[in-house]
């Protein structure tokens, strides 16, 4: 009786593991815009499953602040906020910071050499439009520094800073992609300003400059700031003040 309950519960937190996925991309990528209405229904009906891995999906996703749960109104999206923006490029420059100066000492001459080697491949996955190849490289160039760190918690807190800015960061790639779409220059710009911003940090870290590769790891999370807001005021996506 007790291997039954026990297998039922198993399958039931698989269940919630895969509509929180599921929906999680869908939010991330665009798929739901900020705002939408989540219906309870229909996303039960794109799992296949019942109305209760869905609800618990849901509360998972609103501790995350990618869903705003009102009651009787449902759930919906959470908006685009520039306010929301700039408060978590705030305290993300402020961990991810703490975490440079903990690696910087740890970070040998071939792990630098890997590195470059990421920052390259990044570019030439931006270059031709491959946004999620770009974002898998992206994530592993930072966390190949954070990982360094000696520190459980504070990479835990930027796991999940990074979990709510990947929208952000997808809408500023999205919007220098659709512009080098239009404007070669534009999107020769933005791919030259990644590569640089990024071989910046390393190159501080090589010179054992702590404090300049604190100001370039701002610097870059700077730029990704100014291209969410130029996508907002192109009206790329609707944004909350």
């Amino acid at each position: 009786m007790t291997d039954t309950i026990e297998t039922s519960e198993a399958n039931e937190l698989n269940l919630v593991d895969r509509v929180y996925r599921s929906t999680r991309a869908a939010i991330v990528d665009g798929t739901y815009a900020p705002d939408a209405r989540l219906r309870l229904n229909t996303l039960a009906s794109e799992n296949e499953v019942s109305l209760i891995p869905v609800r618990e999906a849901l509360r998972l996703l609103e501790r995350e602040r990618l869903v705003i749960a009102t009651p009787n109104k449902g759930a919906r999206v959470a908006p685009v906020s520039l306010t929301c923006l700039t408060d978590l490029y705030r305290v993300r420059k402020i961990v991810e910071v703490e975490a440079i100066r903990l690696a910087a000492p740890k970070l040998r001459k071939d792990s630098i050499t890997t590195l470059r080697e990421l920052v390259d491949e990044m570019v030439a996955r931006f270059d031709v439009e491959d946004d999620k190849g770009f974002l898998a490289l992206h994530r592993d160039f930072h966390f190949g520094i954070y990982d360094l760190s000696g520190s459980d918690w504070l990479r835990h807190i930027i796991e999940i800073l990074w979990g709510h800015a990947d929208r952000y960061v997808r809408l500023a790639v999205r919007h220098s992609i659709l512009n080098g779409l239009v404007q070669d220059d534009i999107q020769r710009t933005s791919v030259e300003d990644i590569g640089n911003d990024h071989h910046s940090i390393l190159d501080k870290l090589e010179e054992d400059d702590i404090d300049g590769a604190a100001a370039a790891v701002i610097s870059d999370l700077d730029g990704t700031i100014n291209r969410i807001r130029n996508a907002i005021s192109e009206g790329l996506v609707e944004s909350e003040v």
